[in-house]
């Protein structure tokens, strides 16, 4: 059994969570408790989650549970839609597909590249007034 504060790993939300328990009361007596995804709200039934320990359990490592939209190479996202560009379609994040490719990670940043040269030449001096 969990116990409260407890670090679990909630299969609804698929995040590292903590564990909220709430008294169940009949009128004003208790009668139970409800365990509940910190996160997401979550109500886990007669299940217990899964504890974290020091690595997390084999669902989160399952590589076709990794295949979302969000992964993917050919999703866009833009401040009104959410789009598959295979497809030209309206996706969500959490969507799934059979022609799903991992998009690359993004290139190393350089800040000790100088910054480039302006096209013009150096800007002109300022006029004197005096």
């Amino acid at each position: 059994m969990a116990a409260p504060g407890k670090k679990i790993f909630c299969p609804a939300c698929r995040q590292e969570s903590a564990l909220k328990v709430e008294k169940i009361y009949r009128g004003l007596t208790p009668v139970g408790e409800a365990k509940i995804c910190a996160f997401c709200g979550h109500r886990f039934g007669a299940e217990e989650p899964e504890e974290v320990a020091e690595r997390p359990p084999g669902w989160t490592e399952d590589e076709e549970l990794r295949k979302t939209c969000r992964r993917c190479r050919h999703y866009v996202v833009n401040p009104f839609v959410q789009k598959c560009t295979l497809t030209s379609r309206e996706v969500e994040a959490t969507d799934t597909c059979p022609r799903f490719s991992l998009r690359p990670p993004p290139p190393p940043e350089n800040k000790e590249e100088p910054p480039p040269s302006p096209l013009l030449g150096p800007p002109p001096s300022p006029p004197r007034i005096f």
